[in-house]
């Protein structure tokens, strides 16, 4: 099974010559070239328009993966009564054990990333969106 994009991003980034980031890009550039003028515009400023779409990527990124970071946290914390059933029902035979208590270890740190990831997203997103906006990567 592919995993989401979301999980793409928060693993690998966006690296140049990915699909993720030649899809933001032009998303970026769409969204930029909309946020224009509906007048016509000449090659120069829709050249201008596509350097600060693309310098902007990293920072939007970073505001991206401040806001996925929390709902996949609350996720995780659905691990600790998933993995408490696995080790009930362990003598069954597809319950295995060791995964039980995997995800209970997991499920236990859950609420702990949880708030952590609370407390940094406002940042994480004010500085993200503060780089791309002004097209300077921190």
């Amino acid at each position: 099974m592919r995993p989401f994009a979301a999980t793409d991003l928060l693993k690998n980034g966006l690296r140049k010559n990915t699909g993720t980031a030649r899809r933001a890009r032009a998303f970026c550039a769409a969204v930029l070239s909309m946020a224009t003028t509906a007048s016509a515009t000449d090659p120069v400023t829709a050249a201008k328009t596509a350097i600060a779409a693309n310098e902007s990527i990293s920072g939007m990124a970073r505001a991206g993966r401040g806001l996925i970071e929390v709902p996949r946290q609350l996720a995780q914390c659905f691990r600790l009564p998933l993995g408490l059933a696995e080790l009930l029902f362990s003598p069954l035979p597809d319950v295995d054990f060791k995964q039980g208590l995997k995800d209970t270890g997991k499920g236990v740190i859950a609420p702990f990333k949880l708030c952590i990831a609370t407390l940094e997203m406002p940042y994480e997103v004010y500085s993200g969106l503060d780089a791309a906006a002004t097209g300077v990567v921190k």
